[in-house]
C-alpha cells in the first residue's frame, strides 16, 4: 500500500513504512557510513538554534536550501508511520521557508538516528474483542518548547487495546501562559481525535463503541 509493507504473521499483523526513504536521506547527505545516534533530536540542538537567532544565523545556500526542503519533505512523509521521529521532523518542517545552518544540523542529527534505526515495525497482535473498545488516549505538551515564538507543542497517541492507532506532534496555534494551559490545549486535541475514532468505530459496528473513552494527560 503506497510502498508500505503489511505482513500477515501467526500472531496478527505487522505494518512498516517504506524503507527506501531512510536510505535515500542517508545517501543524499553522504552519511551511509556515519556513526549512529540514539535519538532523532536533542535539547542542545534546540538551544543552538536559539543562539543562532540571537547572534545571526547563517542562511543555507540556494542549493543546500533546496536539498533541505526535499529531504525534510521525504522525512515528513516517513513520519506518518514512525511516531518516534514526528517531533524532530515537525521542527524541521517549520523552518523550510528560510532554513539556516542550525536547521541543517538538525537534519543531519535525524539522518544519523535513521542510520541506527532504519526500520520501525508496528505490531498488531490478535486481541480479544473485549480489549478493543473504548479507545484510550495519552497527551502531553512542552510548555514554551519553542523559545523563539513562545509556543508549545501538543503530542499524543490513541490506542485501541494494545494497538497504536494514531500519533501526532503539533505546534499549538496560540501562546499559552502556563504549563496547565498548554496541557489543556493538548488534551483538547486528544479529545477531538478520540471522538473521531469513536465515530469511526461506530460506523464499523465495533462492539462497545458507546462506552466512555479514557483520556490521560
Amino acid at each position: 500500500i503506497l510502498n508500505r509493507i503489511i505482513r500477515a504473521v501467526p500472531t496478527g499483523w505487522e505494518y512498516e513504512c517504506d524503507q527506501r526513504h531512510a536510505e535515500i536521506i542517508l545517501e543524499e547527505l553522504d552519511l551511509k557510513r556515519c556513526k549512529p545516534v540514539g535519538t532523532p533530536g536533542v535539547e542542545d540542538t534546540l538551544k543552538r538554534s536559539v543562539e543562532d537567532e540571537a547572534h545571526g544565523a547563517i542562511p543555507l545556500s540556494p542549493a543546500a536550501a533546496t536539498q533541505y526542503r526535499g529531504l525534510t519533505a521525504r522525512a515528513n512523509y516517513m513520519a506518518q508511520d514512525r511516531a518516534e521521529i514526528q517531533y524532530a521532523v515537525k521542527e524541521l518542517c517549520r523552518r523550510m521557508a528560510k532554513p539556516v545552518n542550525s536547521d541543517w544540523k538538525k537534519l543531519v542529527r535525524l539522518a544519523r538516528y535513521l542510520k541506527g534505526a532504519p526500520r520501525c515495525v508496528w505490531k498488531f497482535n490478535w486481541q480479544a474483542s473485549s480489549e478493543l473498545i473504548p479507545p484510550t488516549g495519552f497527551s502531553d505538551s512542552d510548555w514554551v518548547g519553542d523559545r523563539n515564538t513562545g509556543k508549545s507543542t501538543s503530542g499524543g497517541v490513541v490506542m485501541i487495546g494494545h494497538h497504536l492507532i494514531k500519533a501526532w506532534s503539533r505546534t499549538q496555534d496560540a501562546i499559552t501562559l502556563s504549563s496547565a494551559e498548554a496541557e489543556l490545549v493538548a488534551l483538547g486535541k486528544l479529545a477531538m481525535e478520540i471522538l473521531g475514532i469513536r465515530s469511526m468505530c461506530e460506523e464499523w459496528h465495533m462492539s462497545r463503541a458507546d462506552q466512555t473513552s479514557s483520556l490521560l494527560a
